[in-house]
């Protein structure tokens, strides 16, 4: 009887300490820094416009995968506001893509049409307030009168953060590897028909984020932790 009685003790106290160990990683949830608030955040491109870090890769294909187009965009650029020194979203605004195109050379244009992305600390981003009727980002290749559609949609898995530098100037970059599970098209010469059920893959984009003062624009310290 003693003895079971030790091993029902010593059970009880490795479920406390488990708990515990739950309990503890449950609170370790990650965050947005910047040591100012207000705090403006600028994103820029990773390295030089063009360079594999800097660019931005979305692979559209049909739900069979026997038609794919690749859409690369040499920049990203945008801006952000946090009204406070730790948050857990980053409201990313004024989004601009620049130098795209598909595969290999066709021109794109990428008109956001006020989308923003909003990242959270734990590594996904929503597709969200655009402000034409349909609600859409629109990817336009001219030459071949064709255009896809990315509707507002996530969140969306994928996005991982790291801390660049060392405090009181760190930056954040962001790196993206997001399925977009809702696309549409429009046009008979698109490279992949818009009669298909189609999706994307956000492949490649590095962008980094720099804390600054609101106003002032004096480069402060960020980072992800």
């Amino acid at each position: 009887m003693i003895r079971n009685l030790k091993v029902l003790v010593a059970a009880a106290m490795a479920l406390g300490v488990l708990g515990a160990a739950v309990a503890s990683g449950a609170q370790a949830a990650v965050e947005f820094h910047c040591s100012v608030e207000p705090c403006t955040a600028t994103l820029k491109p990773d390295e030089a416009a063009g360079t594999k870090t800097a660019h931005h890769v979305l692979i559209i294909e049909n739900a069979a995968k026997s038609e794919s187009a690749s859409f690369t965009c040499g920049t990203l650029d945008g801006e952000a506001t946090a009204n406070t020194k730790t948050f857990t979203v980053l409201e990313a605004t004024n989004l601009n893509y620049t130098e795209c195109t598909v595969n290999g050379s066709g021109k794109v244009t990428v008109d956001m049409n006020g989308c923003k992305y909003n990242f959270t600390a734990a590594g996904a981003v929503t597709i969200t307030g655009c402000t034409n009727a349909a609600k859409r980002i629109e990817l336009t290749i001219p030459e071949l009168a064709c255009t896809y559609y990315i509707p507002e949609q996530g969140p969306l898995n994928g996005v991982t953060f790291h801390n660049i530098g060392a405090a009181p100037t760190r930056q954040i970059t962001v790196s993206t590897n997001v399925t977009v599970p809702t696309l549409t098209g429009a046009g008979a010469g698109c490279p992949i028909k818009v009669s298909q059920a189609l999706t994307g893959t956000y492949t490649t984009g590095n962008t980094i984020v720099t804390g600054e003062t609101d106003p002032g624009g004096v480069m402060a310290d960020a980072w992800w932790e």
